[in-house]
């Protein structure tokens, strides 16, 4: 077994470069991050942290080294226990199990405090709904901004004035956003919920208090069917090209093309995805067996239904471009990770020009703030598949046929796409109209 622990060279808003982890099992390898950051000055020979040093979520050098030891003894053990080559799902589960115990060290029988309790609420719900690690770092979030809060917080402190002062603490103190306030409002109501109906408080304010969220709907950032085709079709430049752009606002500049073949198979996914209705983390596990015909099986990761989507010509193309190659897992297609492409699709959109300004409105500790950007600044791999059911129902497609396509349950998750497929509508007829009064 090979495990390596290096520092990603992108850092965050803190300034401290999160620690990823290297970890190849009889052949098969995963690359992840282990969930804590530090500077590049702490960061010692031999792979490990300065034992003084603190980062800036608390964590000391000290607990992250031992951190790694732990996630060195677990990956010998599980080699040792494996008689066949493992694929990547398995690793990462392995990983996931381990960073879970770190998140929520629950253990029963020990003296109860309202994180106890905490730890034993996540632990339950994480097994019982099957979480993603994604959703448990955002309970780690949840937890942490608990403690910051009140390190000794009881369940007595969350009547209504309580209540209140966490969620000003989290506004003012915290300065988030209105939208992650509500949201850390409901882990709250949460958590809270399950000890009421496991009998660990009496406290029920919760259950009566109803505070007001200044919540904006963020605009749906779609690429038109103009644009999704000339992105597909797009010629990419060689590496080490630089090409000279305008900004929104019309101002010059010029951009020098680092890395070519990773633009080039974001464009075939972020089009595939567009092409198929897919989220990111659906279309990363499409391996060949799922396709038979021209329809692909998939299970989706959010809802876990079985999909069958029809495979357009435009899909075909991309899966033919990867016929002859060989992928991991007997994967479909080149893929890479979710921040990479992000990165990718922004620089690909900004080559093709897509400047319009989008605005923005959003609540921060009571504040209204308005910000202005450039269409292509906007673009992350979800908007591949809001490009797929924005144009689906723009063109006339009734809503429970793409809804078959797309999983969703119900009209409310698809009103905003509905209300923006009639919005197109309603523009298209006034272009006819004024083209046919000429």
């Amino acid at each position: 077994m090979a495990i390596r622990f290096y520092l990603d060279n992108r850092p965050n808003k803190a300034g401290e470069h999160p620690i990823r982890v290297s970890v190849c099992v009889k052949g098969t390898k995963l690359v992840s991050t282990i969930g804590h950051s530090v500077t590049p000055e702490a960061w010692a020979d031999g792979m490990i942290v300065k034992a003084r040093y603190v980062n800036s979520k608390g964590i000391t050098g000290k607990q992250i080294n031992a951190e790694i030891m732990k996630l060195h003894a677990c990956f010998a053990e599980y080699e040792i226990s494996m008689t066949d080559r493992p694929d990547r799902r398995e690793i990462r589960a392995v990983l996931t199990t381990s960073l879970r115990r770190r998140h929520f060290p629950y253990s029963p029988g020990g003296p109860t405090t309202l994180f106890t309790d905490l730890d034993r609420f996540i632990n339950e719900e994480s097994l019982s709904g099957q979480w993603a690690y994604s959703t448990i770092r955002c309970w780690n979030s949840f937890r942490v901004h608990l403690v910051k809060h009140n390190p000794i917080i009881s369940y007595e402190d969350f009547d209504e004035d309580g209540i209140n002062h966490f969620l000003t603490f989290l506004r003012y103190d915290q300065n988030l956003t209105e939208k992650t306030v509500k949201k850390l409002y409901t882990h709250l109501k949460w958590f809270l919920g399950w000890a009421i109906r496991k009998g660990l408080t009496e406290q029920t304010a919760i259950n009566i208090y109803r505070p007001k969220f200044k919540v904006l709907e963020k605009p749906v950032i779609f690429l038109t069917k103009e644009e999704l085709l000339k992105l597909y079709h797009f010629p990419i430049p060689g590496r080490g090209t630089t090409i000279s752009l305008r900004d929104f606002e019309g101002r010059p500049y010029e951009k020098t093309i680092t890395c070519r073949d990773s633009l080039d198979k974001t464009r075939d996914l972020f089009c595939f995805c567009a092409f198929t209705s897919l989220r990111y983390s659906d279309m990363a596990k499409i391996r060949r067996t799922d396709i038979r015909g021209n329809y692909l099986y998939v299970t989706t990761q959010k809802t876990n239904d079985r999909i069958p989507i029809d495979l357009n010509a435009f899909a075909k193309e991309i899966l033919d471009k990867y016929q002859g190659q060989e992928f991991p897992d007997g994967l479909a297609l080149p893929v890479i990770s979710n921040q990479r492409m992000n990165r990718h699709i922004k620089e690909l959109c900004e080559l093709c020009g897509f400047n319009d300004p989008i605005t923005r409105v959003y609540f921060r500790a009571g504040q209204r703030i308005c910000e202005t950007k450039a269409k292509w600044q906007m673009i992350g791999t979800h908007a591949g598949r809001r490009t797929f059911i924005c144009f689906a129902l723009s063109s006339g497609i009734p809503p429970q046929v793409v809804m078959k396509w797309t999983g969703h349950a119900d009209y409310k998750t698809m009103r905003p796409y509905i209300d923006v497929a009639e919005k197109t509508k309603s523009e298209a007829m006034k272009i006819f109209e004024k083209e046919m009064m000429k």
